[in-house]
């Protein structure tokens, strides 16, 4: 990936995404509004604890299922990464700690182009893979973070969560739409 970005800072999108589109030499419309979409993921296994502070969430079985669909007539270039909070288990981002896209993105984004109306989606085996550098083995522990998804072009993004209990009995499933939010190319725009 790209170190050191070159122009005037009001010229390129704020980092990572510049980093991501420059590595696949994506183009960038001059005049275009670059668009996020910003979506929780909760996967794996959280197991009970003998421990006072049980991190992220209370001991059951996630999953989170993330769904892009390119909405124009047009092939949409797509520029995603995700900033784990938790990894397998591993608090990595719990006050005065934090995750830093800067650097998370290196390993784990990705550059997608989507036909007119094409779907895609990313699921916790997804993330996982991401994360390790290869398919899972077994049952991952606990992980929560965001995927950050990015592109000139409209998409429609939404988001399948399910959540049962370590006894098995019962099940919540929950589908939220993720708004898109415009993200500016330099100081005071956006």
């Amino acid at each position: 990936m790209a170190k050191n970005p070159t122009g005037s800072g009001n010229d390129r999108l704020p980092h990572p995404f510049s980093e991501l589109l420059a590595a696949a030499a994506a183009p960038v419309p001059p005049q275009a509004e670059f668009l996020i979409h910003s979506v929780k993921v909760v996967c794996g296994r959280q197991t009970g604890t003998d421990c006072c502070c049980t991190a992220g969430a209370r001991p059951g079985l996630y999953a989170t299922e993330v769904n892009i669909q390119n909405i124009t007539a047009r092939p949409a270039v797509v520029a995603k990464f995700f900033v784990p909070l938790i990894n397998a288990g591993a608090v990595v981002g719990r006050e005065p700690k934090f995750a830093d896209p800067a650097k998370v993105s290196q390993n784990t984004g990705e550059i997608i182009t989507l036909p007119p109306l094409a779907a895609t989606m990313d699921d916790c085996c997804r993330i996982t893979e991401l994360l390790l550098g290869g398919p899972p083995s077994g049952e991952p522990g606990l992980t929560i973070g965001y995927l950050t998804i990015g592109s000139f072009s409209d998409l429609a993004v939404s988001a399948v969560y399910t959540a049962n209990p370590l006894s098995g009995d019962g099940i919540s499933i929950d589908v939220e739409y993720i708004l898109p939010r415009r993200l500016g190319r330099g100081p005071g725009q956006g």
